[in-house]
Parts: structure tokens; sequence; C-alpha cells
């Protein structure tokens, strides 16, 4: 059984209003769909924040519109004849519902008057335009994003909270849809963690002595018994007193996480999905294992080595959209072989079968498959596991000649496969990475 321990978010709902933390996380989700942050941050100013039940946390310019054009169709339905002051007021708002329809295009956001919404629209109204205003510096404040010359850029803070609300959402959906039990495999030297909690010493157990525990068992025992005025009494420590801290053991491992990043991963939100669980992943890995090293490789046409500070504005590869999975598995096997561990891992998010390998360095594409290709492929899988690295693909897909090519696969190499999808990527992927990792030492 894998107890959840890893990851608990606060269980509070939603606070009211507008801040730092609900608009963040609403901007984070942006960004990995859009891949751009200046294009997020203007996106997320056009729509605002939206939470079911809570009205307008932030209002977008959308929402400004709207309400200029219900102001503007209720003074067209009470003008019974041309009344001088009334066609003036007709005129400032259709002169800020064009602004502001400009900027709902996200073209000249800057140029919409305030003082003529503080006039139509009221101090509130005034005070909401100048919230929305201020979004990105507000962002900027808070310590997730910072302004690099013209752009603005995630910080580590930004990084590490986009990873974690991906971790919180990931094992919420686990404990919400209870997933079946996953076996539990173990392969070399374990390594002993100390945890906090404490229980007593049984015989052969290690000494992990928790010392206060220890002397606060013996004073209960001892009591007032054997107080005398004027005296401090002995404290004889009996074999029942000790208290040790409990363990775990985790293997140490190293891990490369292939992504597909071929123009297919484009369709349904897979690569979407795959970004997400990548820095869900990562997140997990420097929160709890950080003793495990993780790489981060991306395959299209070419193989290519990620950086975890890039992962939230990568896109699938346009220019160079054909899978190339014999050269992505030969950069993996590459950085597996310099780290000196037994338990070398690769995990492969996949929605398809490989179309392409390299002819000296050109690279060779046909779709379907040419049968040089599936042989390359194939070899370099052999290879792999001969090096001793675990597989475990996570396949986007169950076309019929996609589970051909799995089977093949499974034929050749030790690993597992996972047909899943871009919902539940993330919570097979995870649990299958904790049930391989984690034991509780039971006394």
């Amino acid at each position: 059984m894998i107890t959840y321990r890893y990851y608990h978010g606060k269980g509070n709902g939603p606070s009211p209003g507008a801040d730092a933390e609900q608009i963040f996380k609403h901007l984070a989700d942006l960004l990995l769909h859009e891949n751009n942050l200046d294009k997020s941050l203007d996106l997320l100013k056009r729509q605002g924040v939206k939470e079911r039940g809570k009205g307008f946390p932030l209002k977008g310019v959308q929402d400004f519109l709207e309400e200029v054009r219900r102001r503007k169709r209720e003074l067209e339905d009470s003008m019974i004849s041309s009344n001088p002051s009334k066609m003036e007021d007709l005129k400032r708002l259709e002169k800020l519902e064009n602004e502001l329809r400009r900027a709902s295009w996200g073209l000249d956001l800057d140029k919409v008057n305030p003082q003529a919404i503080q006039e139509i629209l009221g101090e509130e109204g005034h005070e909401l335009w100048k919230y929305l205003s201020g979004v990105p510096r507000l962002l900027e404040i808070e310590g997730f994003i910072e302004k690099q010359g013209s752009k603005f850029t995630l910080t580590p803070k930004g990084m590490r909270r986009i990873g974690g609300e991906a971790l919180q959402s990931i094992f919420a959906s686990l404990k919400r849809d209870a997933m079946g039990d996953h076996e539990i495999h173990f392969h070399g030297d374990g390594l002993n963690l100390r945890l906090e909690e404490s229980r007593p010493y049984r015989f052969g157990d290690p000494l992990h002595l928790n010392l206060g525990q220890t002397f606060m068992n013996t004073l209960q025992r001892q009591g007032h018994s054997s107080f005398t005025p004027g005296r401090k009494p002995p404290l004889t420590l009996h074999p029942e007193d000790f208290e040790v801290f409990q363990t775990e053991k985790r293997v140490r491992s190293s891990v490369v996480l292939m992504l597909d990043m071929s123009g297919s991963m484009a369709r349904d939100e897979k690569f979407f999905a795959a970004k997400k669980v990548a820095l869900a992943l990562h997140t997990l890995m420097q929160s709890h294992f950080p003793q495990d090293r993780l790489h981060l490789l991306g395959f299209s046409s070419y193989a290519r080595v990620l950086k975890i500070q890039n992962l939230p504005y990568l896109s699938w590869d346009l220019d160079n959209p054909y899978t190339n999975m014999e050269e992505g598995l030969l950069l993996a096997k590459s950085l597996l072989q310099r780290e000196h561990t037994p338990n070398k891992q690769i995990i492969l998010v996949s929605d398809g079968e490989p179309t392409a390998h390299l002819e000296g360095a050109k690279v060779f594409f046909q779709f379907p498959p040419h049968a040089k290709t599936l042989a390359k492929t194939m070899r370099m899988f052999q290879k792999c596991a001969s090096c001793g690295i675990h597989l475990n693909i996570f396949m986007l897909s169950r076309e019929a000649q996609r589970i051909e090519f799995i089977q093949q696969i499974l034929r050749l190499n030790r690993g597992r496969v996972f047909y899943t999808t871009p919902h539940s990527l993330g919570k097979y992927l995870l649990v299958d990475f904790l049930s391989m990792k984690c034991k509780w030492i039971t006394p």
C-alpha cells in the first residue's frame, strides 16, 4: 500500500477576493497552455479570474466591456427624444466601449481612460480597474514573477509554486478517485531516513535514540515515588523507557523523463498534461527525494536535454514534428551511464510509435513507420535493457498499431506500459514512481 503522506493541501476553500495566490494559480494554468508569460498575463487581464459561486474575484476587461454595453443598452432604451445630455452620455459610453473592445482583443490596454471608467462605472468600478491594471506589479511584489528587460519571467518561487500546485492537484485527484493499489518493487541498496515520529525500542532496532522522549518516559515511570524534599532523585533508566526514531527506507535512483514533443502531442492537451506532470515530478523529487537525480529530455525529430526552468514555456516542436525515439533513448542512456547508482529508470511519455531515425547527420522520416526505423528503435530499447535500465512507458493512445509496437518492446525489455489519457497521466505516473520508491519500515 502507498500512503500519500508526501503532499497534503490545506483543505480550505478559496479565500474571498482576488488575492495574489488565486491570481497566480490562474496565471500558471494559462502559462502551461500558452507557453509565454507576457501573453498569459495579457490573457489573464482580459479574462479575469472567476470562482464558482463567488462572483468576480478579479474582474477582467471583458467583464468591464459587458457592463458598459449593458449601460449603453439601458440608456438607448430610455431615450425617447434626442436629449442633449443623454446624447453626450451615449457618446462617452460608445467611446469607452471602443477602448475596452480593443483591450479585449489584446490591443492598447494602457489606452483605456481610467477617468472615463470612474465617471461611468463609479468609484467601485474605478478601484476594480486599478486593481486589474496593477496585477503584474502585485505578482512582482509577491515574488512570483520579475521583470527582465521588457519581459516578465518566473522567479524560483513562482516555479516552485507551479510545481506544488500541479502536485497538489494530482494527489487531490488520487484521493478523490481512489485508484487501486500498486505493487511495490525494490532494487539495490536502500537508504534509511529518520522520521520525526518515534516508538518504543525493540531488540534488533537501529539505535536512533530519541533522548528527550526516553528521559520523559523515565520521569513519568518514576513519578513522585522517589521524590525526597531537598534531594534530587536519580534517574534510573529501564529498557522499556528507550524510544527510537522510526525510519523509512528509500532507494536512491536516477530518472530520465522523456517527453514526446512531436506534432501529434499538440492535440487533446497532451503536451500540456506532460508538462504539468514533469513539473509535479520535479517538485516531488526536490521536496522528498533530494538524493535522487531527475533528467528531462524532449524528443521530436531530434532529442535534446531540457532545463526545468524552461519547462513552463516549452511547446511541441512545430519545426521538427517527427517522432525520433531512437535518438531520445540514446541520449537518455548516455545521461544515466554517468550516474553512480544501480537504480536507473527511463520514463517515456508519448502518444505514438517512432516515425523517424538518424541516417548519419540527417533525419529519415516516413509514415507509416519504415521497417528500418522500427528496427533501430527496438535495438536501442534492447541496449537500454542490457545496461540495467528499467523502462516505463506512458502511452497516450490506444490505436492498434501503437499497441503492437509496445508489445514488441515489452518482449525485449523488462519494462512496463501504462495506457492512459492526458487527464489521468499524472495519477498513474506519480503513483508508479512512489510505489518504486517508498516502503514503511514496520516494527
